[in-house]
């Protein structure tokens, strides 16, 4: 083995200092600043701000799911073809992160204009705002499995990544709602409050992006003696990673599960604002729950990684979709009981279970270095753009989807006078909706044949190879 060789498998190998994780981190602080808004609080925006109906709505998400269809994989396709001096995934962090703070803000900016022009700009400003959070989201999530060939150091990754997540989201979680009223004169219905909080945000994550950009480096991926190639060739190229995917087992598995827990989830994040301001008749409950459930996410982290290193992350997957689907029919019993003295608690418990979300960027990196030694072909960007899409498909669907329900059993837009039967359905379609996805999400994760034991093999495999020089 020459000296190249030695140092190149040295890389590929080697334990990443703290500072590198810690920085790495960042990236998911600055995406949580810039989503949390749109996956929690877009649908009653537009219901009780814009105005807009719940059934054009669910044209607008369902139109921006369509477009991300063909965008997101695109892209993930273009972006592991991509080489610059700073790697594949990493420009697009650097560039892009500017891009979606404007768009998040125009997102939430309500126009005095005629209904149907504010139904154009709701879903332009969202269409665009999504392809933003794509770029940038995507290559943050793609860096992880670039930077190491290591199994558990990339669960270490996702394990501080996680840590950044939830001690934002106990941030943001505490915060939103009291701005919201705060800037919005006290109303939770304020054009103004909605938009100051988006912005207040958006500023704070382009430098987090920043900081995680300039604390990572890629060594794995295309060989750096590659030839330009002429665009039939790229095309070639991105069109073989698309086949070389589906044509995976257990990428699809993976993307079918976390599109199903996905849908629930973020279904259930959709229209969660409605729990507390119909059925619990106390929005400012919102930032007590989503506070303590912040909190709790952040303890997975750090029991997670014990498990996912120890046992076959499908079972750890299926384990945490049942959780929580228990957990929604808890919340349940407190929205008909009006136990508000459970709600913090309970929100802790919900976080603190959901394993599901760290489970899914582990194995989906056992899936793609499988695929890698299987074809030779490194397809990570359109495998981790196809898990992205996954979360904003089931966001649209969820929400959606959540809104009609709402709509069909009942609920009118800022009524005080909703009928005990009324809020008892939309209590039914706010918890048990979701953890009937959850159930067949838990099914999915079972059907993916990627094992520890089989990860660990092809950790190995991929040392030897990288040191003969047949991997990057």
């Amino acid at each position: 083995m020459n000296t190249s060789s030695t140092s190149t498998l040295t890389d590929v190998n080697k334990k990443l200092p703290i500072r590198t994780k810690i920085g790495y981190s960042f990236g998911e602080i600055g995406s949580q600043c810039s989503w949390t808004l749109v996956s929690s609080y877009l649908t009653v925006f537009y219901t009780d701000v814009v105005g807009l109906a719940p059934a054009v709505i669910s044209i607008i998400m369902l139109i921006a799911r369509v477009w991300d269809a063909a965008v997101d994989p695109m892209f993930g396709a273009i972006a592991e073809n991509t080489k610059t001096k700073w790697g594949r995934f990493r420009p697009y962090i650097l560039w892009g992160a500017p891009v979606l703070a404007l768009f998040n803000c125009l997102t939430f900016l309500n126009l005095d204009i005629p209904d149907p022009w504010k139904a154009i700009w709701c879903g332009a400003t969202y269409l665009a705002a999504g392809m933003a959070y794509t770029a940038v989201n995507l290559s943050v999530q793609c860096l992880a499995n670039t930077m190491t060939a290591l199994n558990g150091e990339r669960v270490s990754l996702n394990a501080f990544k996680g840590i950044g997540s939830g001690l934002i989201q106990m941030v943001i979680s505490a915060i939103t709602m009291p701005m919201i009223l705060f800037f919005g004169g006290g109303s939770a219905s304020s054009s103004k409050g909605y938009f100051m909080a988006v912005l207040m945000f958006s500023i704070v994550s382009v430098p987090c992006f920043w900081v995680c950009f300039a604390s990572t480096k890629e060594i794995i991926g295309r060989r750096d003696d590659e030839p330009k190639q002429t665009l039939g060739e790229t095309m070639r190229k991105l069109a073989r990673s698309f086949q070389i995917t589906f044509k995976d087992r257990n990428a699809v598995f993976l993307m079918l599960a976390m599109l199903t827990f996905l849908t629930g989830l973020f279904g259930r994040i959709g229209i969660m604002a409605y729990y507390f301001i119909y059925i619990m008749k106390n929005p400012v409950l919102i930032a007590g729950f989503a506070t303590a459930m912040s909190a709790g996410m952040l303890v997975v982290n750090l029991y997670a990684p014990f498990l996912l290193n120890h046992f076959s992350k499908k079972y750890i997957g299926a384990a945490g979709c049942i959780v929580q689907a228990l957990c929604c029919v808890w919340f349940f019993i407190i929205g008909e009981y009006n136990l508000t003295g459970m709600v913090a608690i309970s929100g802790f418990v919900y976080g603190a279970t959901n394993l599901v979300s760290i489970t899914c960027f582990t194995l989906c990196a056992e899936v793609i270095d499988d695929n890698w030694i299987k074809t030779g072909v490194r397809s990570d960007g359109v495998i981790q753009s196809c898990i992205s899409f996954s979360t904003k498909l089931g966001n649209a669907i969820g929400g959606s989807v959540g809104i009609l329900a709402l709509g069909a059993v009942g609920y009118v837009a800022n009524a005080t006078d909703l009928s005990p039967a009324v809020l008892t359905h939309m209590n039914i379609v706010i918890n048990f909706a979701p953890a009937a996805f959850f159930i067949l999400a838990a099914i999915l994760f079972l059907c993916i044949g990627m094992t520890k034991e089989k990860a660990r093999e092809n950790e190995i495999s991929i040392g030897e190879k990288v040191a003969r020089g047949e991997f990057k």
